[in-house]
């Protein structure tokens, strides 16, 4: 990573493929440090998946300092016009580190915009994981012209993405193709196992691939033993193993899971809970209802014609409740509804988290079922979870409204007391 040829780094552009508990952001930021001291007025760059998380890096570096013997310049009645090797600037949105020798480390956007204008002898570009095609591409399209005139590099440091993450892919697939080229301008740090690795051999190719295992400050073996117990085999081999999450993998709702749940006989006996939803651009509309804790889309028809359905369906079956989520697109139903409709429930934001974590809850637990149905299985397969406060409900985007409306309908069944016969004093 440091080797010269003419007066330049050998690779402009260096790519580090690490598991967690690596070490990897603290060396990362050792050589953001190095590169500010051995280099007068040297401008270092460092972003991550977004400035806070950038800023919070930047704050480890700060405290690495603090410990280290260097002589921090007091801010206080205005800088120290002696005696120190760095100081720090805080404030909000300016965040830097200035070094005696005229060098500075600082924290970016990222945002091709924010390396305009300006050069930069470092940029890092921290878990670029969470960066697609068009952003990487932008990041390094911004930071390369600002290196025009310097040594500079870029160094790439992440664990191993999945499918979203197409320019960490990218670059990878690059630097390994310029594997022992002399000539290569691309170096490659990559630690872990392959995936041909069986899930009975995980834990010892694991012990044998990363870097940090029994090293001071990384994972011990029994730690490692513990996650392998209690963490699916496709999740320990990417956090641990570094190795790369396929499609089926990043499934909210494994496939394992979601077949596990499925319930092949008709609906049980009893009264049916209703509940539809209506997805963002109000194509098709789900109904869906739930007998026992087992999910039925009974109906997909235009978002005008729910109503009418709807009220089709409790008419001929008696539902003990029709519960819609008001707040969203399926306001219009409730309000067609309310004035002709004495069960309707109407679920507010936290009822509707309850709902599909409750749900979700229950398929892990096989408390609730699903009867096969092409709508909710394609809607199971790309299920995304949209964060609401502290909590979290079913995106609608992409055939999620299902889920929804699923989440809702078992909901309502669960929320409703059972009938019982009224008890009689003799």
């Amino acid at each position: 990573m440091y080797a010269r040829a003419a007066k330049r780094w050998r690779y402009p552009i260096v790519v580090v493929i690490v598991p967690r508990q690596s070490g990897k952001t603290t060396l990362v930021l050792c050589v953001c440090i190095d590169r500010a001291r051995t280099i007068d007025g040297a401008r270092v760059w460092y972003t991550a998946q977004s400035r806070m998380d950038a800023v919070q890096r930047w704050r480890d570096a700060v405290r690495m300092l603090r410990r280290s013997k260097l002589i921090e310049g007091k801010t206080h009645r205005g800088w120290d016009q002696g005696g120190w090797d760095y100081r720090v600037r805080g404030a909000a949105g300016a965040e830097e580190i200035e070094f005696a020798n005229g060098s500075t480390v600082s924290v970016f956007a990222p945002n091709e915009d924010s390396l305009h204008g300006g050069v930069t002898d470092l940029v890092v570009m921290d878990e670029a994981r969470f960066f697609d095609q068009r952003h990487g591409d932008g990041l390094i399209g911004a930071a390369l012209p600002t290196q025009a005139t310097r040594d500079g590099q870029i160094i790439i440091p992440s664990t191993a993405g999945d499918a979203s993450s197409d320019f960490l892919a990218r670059q990878v697939e690059i630097a390994r193709a310029q594997l022992g080229d002399p000539r290569a301008r691309v170096g490659l740090v990559e630690y872990g196992i392959a995936d041909s690795v069986r899930d009975e051999h995980l834990l010892d190719a694991v012990w044998r691939a990363h870097p940090g295992a029994g090293m001071p400050g990384g994972p011990h073996r029994d730690n490692l033993e513990v996650a392998a117990e209690h963490m699916p085999a496709w999740q320990f081999a990417h956090e641990y193993g570094n190795r790369w999450r396929t499609p089926a993998d990043a499934r909210i709702l494994p496939a394992e899971l979601w077949a596990a749940a499925t319930y092949y006989d008709p609906l049980p006996p009893g009264r049916p809970a209703f509940a539809a939803d209506i997805p963002p651009d109000r194509s098709e509309s789900s109904i869906v209802a739930c007998v026992g804790g087992v999910v039925e889309v009974v109906d997909v028809c235009a978002a005008p014609d729910v109503p009418r359905r709807m009220l089709e369906l409790v008419g001929s079956h008696d539902p003990v409740a029709v519960a819609i989520d008001a707040a969203g697109p399926a306001g219009t139903v409730a309000e067609q509804l309310r004035p002709v409709l004495d069960r309707l429930v109407i679920s507010s934001t936290r009822d509707l988290q309850v709902a599909c974590a409750g749900f979700y809850d229950a398929l892990v637990t096989r408390t609730a079922g699903h009867r096969p149905s092409v709508w909710l299985d394609t809607a199971a397969a790309g299920a995304v979870k949209r964060p609401l406060g502290q909590a979290w409900v079913w995106s609608r985007l992409d055939g999620g409204s299902v889920l929804v409306a699923a989440s809702l309908a078992w909901w309502a069944e669960q929320r409703t007391p059972a009938e019982v016969e009224p008890s009689m004093i003799w």
